[in-house]
């Protein structure tokens, strides 16, 4: 399965994407921004990480590459609960090039538009780290709504975070 955005190719995981995710995964920088996230990958986890989410049944996930097919991160759906049509949104865009060109923007909004259009999701939720404000103005300018606040439910850098809940019902996206 193959989806041409914009500036991007939307496609699913490939063994010849553990390098990449390999360098994003271990980066103290991209990991400070992430909740549930942390440093100290090895590659052999990341081949078993590619193989799972490839076949996993409750998740629609997606290597976000250039058009020259080089990985820059990855969007997805997860516990995706058709019985009550909800799922989980996350996103990472690991490579540091390509930050502030709204590509995280253009695969978000795609995303949730996959859900509730494909796969017929009624909601869509997500976390963000109360210290990611940038993430945090994005999710918002698409409609996603702040539905609560996990007090100190994130550790990263030594310091407890609050991590933010959002969520997305169907009809609420900005485009």
């Amino acid at each position: 399965m193959r989806h041409e955005l914009e500036s991007v190719v939307l496609r699913k995981p490939e063994p010849h994407d553990v390098e990449p995710m390999y360098a994003w995964k271990n980066d103290p920088g991209i990991a400070s921004m992430l909740g549930g996230f942390t440093t100290g990958y090895a590659r052999a986890d990341l081949v078993k990480w590619v193989e799972f989410h490839r076949s996993a049944p409750d998740e629609a996930l997606f290597m976000i590459t250039n058009t020259d097919d080089k990985a820059i991160g990855h969007v997805g759906l997860y516990k995706i609960n058709g019985r009550a049509g909800s799922a989980e949104f996350a996103i990472l865009l690991g490579d540091r090039t390509e930050w502030r060109k709204g590509i995280g923007r253009t695969c978000t909004r795609w995303m949730c538009q996959y859900g509730f259009e494909q796969l017929n999701l009624r909601r869509i939720s997500l976390e963000v780290l109360a210290t990611n404000e940038r993430a945090h103005d994005l999710y918002a300018s698409l409609g996603f709504v702040g539905e609560g606040r996990l007090r100190q439910a994130a550790y990263k850098d030594g310091v407890f975070v609050d991590v933010i809940v959002m969520g997305l019902l169907r009809g609420e996206l900005r485009t």
